[in-house]
């Protein structure tokens, strides 16, 4: 049983790979397989950074899924309407009774 206010939908971009000079690669160029992920509560995370007198903003989410959520560190995540990067490898939060267990996940979009 998830929180009453973990009531946010969150969707999950895994895009198919390809090999890249003998590494695989995720082929963002192709559509990817999305999933919605409902029972989610996400909160926001921002910070600034300057380089070459020019300014880069990195916004992203922490976001607690329901435990059995399928996301890796490879995937995206659409939130709010825009396209982040998974942060890291997800991870399993627990509770003491489980009603607040949830997976963890960590997001990041840079834009210039």
């Amino acid at each position: 049983m998830r929180a009453s206010f973990a009531r946010l939908t969150i969707t999950r971009l895994r895009y198919p790979t390809r090999v890249d000079r003998g590494n695989v690669v995720a082929d963002y160029s192709a559509t990817p397989d999305e999933v919605d992920i409902d029972r989610c509560w996400f909160e926001p995370t921002t910070s600034t950074e300057v380089n070459d007198a020019r300014t880069a903003v990195g916004t992203g989410y922490t976001v607690d899924a329901p435990p059995e959520a399928d996301v890796t560190a490879a995937d995206h995540l659409r939130i709010a309407g825009a396209e982040h990067e998974v942060d890291g490898q997800p991870l399993l939060l627990p509770s003491p009774t489980g009603a607040l267990t949830s997976l963890r996940i960590i997001t990041k979009r840079w834009e210039s």
